[in-house]
Formats: structure tokens, C-alpha cells, sequence
């Protein structure tokens, strides 16, 4: 199945529905996945090397691992670029569509409604992530339940339609908007018409 998704339309988009935002992975993180891929291709190379010098067939070794190391490097960048192009997000007035790169060839479409919604979490991988302000975006669903495992002896969030949105600038911000798509939906619904798209960038910068 084919999805022709661009910043002005997407595949199942609604009649009259708008779109409020394109959520895209930071380019930071395929940076950094990138680097992984090249970090393993040399640890590749290196186990290599090391080994051709234990066994005494030292450069037939080292072209092994040099030609490895580079299908490594090209596939595995390849991959990563292609995964992160197909992975992108739709904020709408009706609800929120996700479409994720689950293969190669692949592409799962998640949507969820407004009406199901039932609280938004923002949250950073880490430090250095929460410092660029880029962060996950949590959107539960009231289908998402919460059961106890005695084995654990401990309660664990099961999600049944959860829509995660990671690697996304101001997701804080973001994830303020969504509350207030959440507010207006579901308190003034008549007021929706006028919310304005969010603009992705800092607070005093935005109109």
C-alpha cells in the first residue's frame, strides 16, 4: 500500500479536515543514528583486524572487515534515512494520525479521535535531549488500561491505542497544544474552527 503523505494532505485524510501541525522526528536523531550505524561498522572492522592478527592472515582480514564494515555503514544508513522519512504525524482538528515505518517496505497508519483522548504526557529521553528541547510526546487513550502483575507485585500501563510521538522539538509546547486542542474539543467545540496551527518555535516567535 502506497501512502502519499505531504504537508498538505495524507493518506485517509477527511473531507474538510485540517491540519494543524506535521509532526517529524528532530534531524538531531538521525544524526545519532546514523553515528550508532557507523560506530558498529567500526566495531566490526576492528574485530576484524583483531582476529586476522591472532590468526596470521592479517590483510585478508583487514579487507574483510573493510568491506563489511562498509555494507554495514551503507545499508544500515540507508535504512535509517528511509525509516525516519516515511515516520510522520498528523495534528487535525479531528484527531491525531501517525504513520509509522514497521519494515522496510511497510508503513502501519495509527489514528486516534480527540473524543478519545484522555491526557497527553511529555517527557525526555534524557539530559542532553531535555536541554534542545526535543522530547516524546505520550497521547493516551481511554482503552489504555492499568493491571496488576502479582508476580511483579506491581501495576503496569497496558496500552491498547496509544499514540507516541519521539524526537519532537518544543514537546513541551506541543504537548500544550494538544491540551488545548483536548480543552477546546471537548468544552467549546464551536470554537475549534479558530484554533491556529502551531508554529514550531519559541514562545514569543510564533506570530
Amino acid at each position: 500500500m502506497a501512502l502519499h503523505n505531504t504537508d498538505k494532505d495524507f493518506f485517509g485524510k477527511q473531507d474538510g479536515e485540517r491540519i494543524l501541525f506535521i509532526v517529524r522526528p528532530h534531524p538531531i536523531s538521525l544524526t545519532f543514528k546514523i553515528a550508532q550505524i557507523y560506530l558498529i561498522a567500526l566495531v566490526v572492522f576492528l574485530a576484524f583486524v583483531l582476529l586476522g592478527t591472532q590468526l596470521s592472515i592479517h590483510t585478508l582480514f583487514v579487507v574483510g572487515g573493510l568491506l563489511t564494515a562498509i555494507l554495514i555503514a551503507a545499508v544500515g544508513s540507508k535504512v535509517v534515512i528511509d525509516y525516519q522519512a516515511r515516520d510522520i504525524a498528523y495534528i487535525t482538528d479531528r484527531r491525531l494520525v501517525r504513520f509509522e515505518p514497521t519494515t522496510l517496505v511497510a508503513t502501519n497508519p495509527r489514528s486516534i479521535t480527540w473524543d478519545e483522548v484522555v491526557k497527553v504526557k511529555t517527557y525526555p529521553p534524557n539530559a542532553i535531549w531535555k536541554q534542545m528541547a526535543i522530547g516524546s510526546i505520550s497521547v493516551h487513550s481511554r482503552s489504555s488500561m492499568r493491571d496488576y502483575y502479582p508476580d511483579d507485585k506491581k501495576f503496569y500501563d497496558i496500552s491498547v491505542d496509544d499514540i507516541e510521538l519521539k524526537d519532537v522539538y518544543l514537546y513541551k509546547d506541543l504537548g500544550n497544544y494538544i491540551d488545548k486542542i483536548l480543552f477546546i474539543y471537548k468544552q467549546r467545540p464551536k470554537e475549534l474552527d479558530k484554533i491556529h496551527e502551531f508554529v514550531p518555535k519559541p514562545k514569543g516567535e510564533r506570530y
